[in-house]
């Protein structure tokens, strides 16, 4: 079936360099519309952080066909869809779901909000408070500063280092004139990409988003800066807060989202920390009690990536919570047993064939990696990569990545001492 979608799936470019991907899904009752657009934290100078999701929010004030941004939301939720956005660190993404007949309906909302937004000097004022109370909120939410904390020891001194969203300061002195400027180069067809998947004609398709967009035009898109791995020495950052718990993350510089040791890496990460039957799990959480939560994500970027660990705990816990899940990352460079690798790649496939069953994922499956990476994966060739996987490189990409002299950690909570967290880093 996996194959049959492949074949049916278009990868059209128009005259203006616009990419539209469209695949229609038999089984499909709804349709998504995403347009991915190359602009995000690593395409910031330090002067103008956070100014793409401060253009993502601007963009929902109205378009040309949609002036307002009662239009906007009303004609996709007038006929039962809904819309959102989203500013990631290497690319910003817009998309509407709807039942499938009203398909035209969210290729005009997305693709017209996009390439002709009405950019309202005084709606920028408005949402640059709003940008400010999301960015107060993040700093009275312990599990998502926890993040960017980690992220910060990671990349420090790049823009994958910093808050997505910027800072205050930064916020507050984005002027509008720079703004509707990085809209102009980052916002061109030749730096973006509409991707339509569910029930929905290809040809329909096609032909709607080359009459939008005819008239779309724009300068080159400013490339993406450099990110690497941080080098100062720093491996814990400590946050005082007043919180029930210390939030907790584990952190180890990774790989690339293109690296051929990709798979090998994320099947030693779910088995570590992704789900209830993960090593992690059953230590931190069945045997030892000391988390409701507990896992482990891998994170792949195209310069850079990172291999984490969290966990919420009791402040008296977090030094036992950090010998036991430690211990468990070091276990995992002696190897695993043919049997619980078996059981990750069954993971990996089932969760990601079932995830082809939504349109909206599917959408954001052709659309996220052709955007970055300018290729269409099957489910099928990812599969089958996944299943290349084995013992041996378990071991090796384990003891390669694993390595006590890269571990940072993150911790947020009523207290702490930053020296003492530093001396329990060992593997």
């Amino acid at each position: 079936m996996a194959a049959e979608a492949a074949a049916a799936r278009r990868f059209d470019t128009l005259d203006n360099g616009l990419r539209v991907i469209t695949e229609p899904m038999a089984s499909a009752r709804s349709a998504a519309v995403s347009v991915y657009v190359g602009a995000g934290a690593q395409y910031e100078r330090d002067e103008l952080a956070g100014v793409s999701h401060l253009l993502e929010h601007c963009l929902f004030k109205g378009s040309e066909m949609h002036p307002t941004a009662a239009d906007l939301s009303i004609a996709i939720e007038g006929v039962g869809g809904y819309i959102n956005a989203a500013t990631d660190r290497e690319m910003t993404v817009y998309y509407a779901k709807v039942p499938g007949p009203d398909w035209q309906t969210a290729v005009d909302v997305v693709v017209d909000m996009v390439c002709r937004p009405r950019l309202d000097p005084a709606e920028l004022e408005r949402e640059r408070s709003v940008v400010l109370e999301e960015l107060a909120q993040i700093e009275d939410s312990p599990y998502q500063l926890v993040g960017e904390l980690l992220a910060e020891l990671l990349w420090r001194g790049t823009p994958l280092g910093r808050d997505i969203a910027g800072t205050p300061e930064s916020v507050t002195a984005i002027p509008y004139e720079d703004t509707y400027a990085y809209w102009s180069a980052q916002y061109s067809p030749g730096n973006a990409l509409v991707s339509v998947a569910g029930d929905v004609d290809p040809d329909a398709v096609l032909d709607r988003v080359s009459a939008l967009t005819r008239d779309w035009s724009g300068a080159d898109a400013g490339g993406r800066l450099s990110a690497g791995v941080n080098g100062d020495g720093q491996r814990v950052a400590l946050r005082i807060k007043e919180t029930e718990q210390a939030q907790i993350t584990i952190g180890l510089p990774g790989l690339t989202s293109r690296h051929p040791d990709r798979f090998a890496l994320g099947l030693m990460t779910a088995m570590l920390g992704d789900g209830m039957s993960s090593r992690l799990f059953l230590k931190v959480r069945e045997e030892l009690g000391l988390a409701y939560d507990v896992g482990a994500a891998l994170a792949l970027y195209r310069d850079t990536g990172a291999i984490q660990v969290s966990m919420g705990v009791d402040p008296d816990n977090v030094g036992q919570a950090l010998e036991a899940t430690l211990s468990e990352v070091a276990r995992m460079r002696e190897g695993v047993p043919p049997e619980e690798l078996a059981r990750a790649k069954r993971l990996a496939a089932g969760r990601m064939l079932m995830g082809m069953e939504d349109s909206r994922a599917v959408s954001a499956w052709n659309g996220g990696q052709a955007l970055l990476h300018g290729e269409l994966r099957s489910v099928d060739e990812v599969y089958e990569d996944y299943q290349k996987v084995t013992q041996e490189d378990i071991a090796r990409v384990a003891s390669e990545y694993l390595r006590e002299d890269e571990l940072r950690l993150a911790i947020v909570g009523p207290g702490g001492d930053t020296e003492r967290l530093g001396e329990m880093l060992r593997l």
